[in-house]
């Protein structure tokens, strides 16, 4: 075995050791990519081996008659060994194989292609684990309707569209840990020297507004010229005004985006809602979070939009807008928004926020930062929603590069082609409501180190 992987990789070497040595651009950027989704594929025999090995060490053990609380004792620790990695986490990873072999045959099928990374695969299949063998296959069988469902997908991205799935079957799990989570909030500080040090934790509808206003703080001061870091600026936000002995109330206008269908609100469907800045939740813990925000603990609305109540009004910690967006008439797409102006107005740049949640480069979970047109205004590109997509910071700059092109092949849902060294990306914008958006065949490919396969077989014939 070693011999014969020796003598591929001696094979490989040699077919791109011209590349290496004077290949451009392109030649290089598809050699990466074609040995990127080998490797994945060698990642997949990894996984079955590991199964297998699994599988030995358990029946060895149950004729031995030893072990029989932990039956598969010493085989994750095994495989990481043979792998030349810590064994903390590889317990996991064997449940995910398991999984992955035993109620996933599409799943597993992709990821031996090399279509899916390790990376991605591990963070499906441990969302998959959340729910029983009998709604995996049903995920499975979703899969193998939409092969492309993780192209172009980061691990938080991959993970993000399992769990929309995994959400509707563990609904009643996810109020109750919610519940839980209220009762285990907490603050702690403790002195560290010259600094003092404070964590803690707090359920997710305190938490995400929060954490979200201090975000977007951060990168308020960040675009005005602000040399401290992220991390330093949110530091002074949290507690800058809490010790100002003049405030009587934190400033803070706190705008979060709740989506969700009308079915889900009124009509107690399951489909889940989407949290901006935290991700999935059930539709039972939105419906709680919306009727939340309109009990105002024994305080008359109607009077209070009247005037009265001014000391309640002047102590009142936050301010939350709620926005309404809507979709398209029989779609699940946000209806556009567009501006005659340069850069994107702030209710514009909400609207990519919301819709794209996370930068839309293929394989990047960064936080949307930045508003980009798509085709350059200089070049003649609409400042709209249909020519505009959230990005972060790095890759706002990196479309820069000469050779970088992007272009929008649909509107609806919108769908950017990315061109950049002789390759190719997707970059499609999630689903505002729904399992998926459905397939595009003319948008569909061979996993890429198998299209670069061909083209050499081609060239051998």
């Amino acid at each position: 075995m070693h011999q014969k992987l020796a003598h591929l990789v001696d094979e490989v070497v040699q077919e791109l050791t011209g590349t290496i040595d004077q290949g451009g651009q392109s030649d290089c950027a598809q050699a990466i990519e074609e040995l990127e989704g080998a490797i994945a594929a060698y990642h997949y025999l990894q996984a079955a081996l590991s199964y297998q090995l699994e599988k030995e060490v358990y029946r060895d053990h149950e004729e031995r008659g030893v072990y029989m609380f932990n039956p598969t004792k010493g085989a994750a620790s095994t495989i990481a060994l043979a792998r030349k990695q810590s064994p903390r986490g590889f317990s996991a990873k064997l449940n995910g194989y398991r999984i992955l072999f035993e109620d996933t045959p599409h799943l597993a099928g992709a990821y031996s292609m090399g279509a899916v990374t390790e990376e991605q695969m591990d963070a499906v299949l441990s969302e998959l684990g959340t729910v029983s063998a009998k709604h995996r296959s049903e995920f499975d069988q979703r899969f193998a309707q939409h092969p492309d469902l993780f192209e172009g997908k980061g691990p938080r991205k991959a993970r993000e569209a399992v769990r929309e799935f995994t959400l509707q079957h563990i609904a009643d799990k996810e109020c109750t840990k919610l519940q839980k989570a209220a009762d285990k909030q907490h603050l702690r500080f403790y002195r560290d020297g010259d600094m003092i040090r404070f964590s803690g934790a707090l359920p997710t509808p305190l938490g995400v507004p929060l954490r979200e206003h201090l975000r977007q703080g951060s990168f308020q001061a960040k675009r005005k010229g602000d040399k401290r870091s992220r991390s330093q600026i949110e530091a002074e936000l949290l507690v800058g005004n809490l010790i100002a002995g003049s405030h009587r109330k934190l400033p803070v206008s706190i705008s979060l985006s709740l989506i969700m269908t009308d079915k889900s609100l009124f009509l107690g469907n399951k489909e889940p809602a989407y949290l901006e800045g935290y991700g999935y939740i059930s539709s039972q813990i939105a419906r709680e979070l919306i009727a939340g925000s309109f009990q105002g603990d024994e305080v008359d609305i109607r009077k209070l939009r009247e005037g009265e109540y001014e000391d309640y009004l002047d102590h009142l910690e936050t301010v939350t807008d709620i926005i309404r967006l809507y979709t398209a008439p029989g779609g699940s797409e946000l209806i556009a928004m567009d501006s005659k102006a340069r850069a994107f107005p702030k209710k514009l740049k909400k609207f990519i926020r919301v819709r794209d949640r996370t930068c839309r480069t293929p394989y990047c979970d960064g936080l949307v930062e930045e508003a980009d047109h798509i085709i350059q205004h200089y070049l003649g590109g609409e400042t709209s929603a249909g020519n505009g997509q959230g990005k972060c910071s790095i890759c706002n700059q990196a479309k820069e590069k000469i050779g970088w092109k992007e272009y929008v092949a649909l509107e609806h849902p919108q769908v950017t082609v990315i061109k950049n060294a002789g390759m190719h990306f997707v970059s499609q914008a999630p689903p505002v409501t729904g399992w998926d958006h459905e397939p595009f065949p003319q948008l569909i490919q061979d996993a890429r180190w198998l299209s670069g396969f061909k083209r050499r077989f081609a060239a051998w014939e």
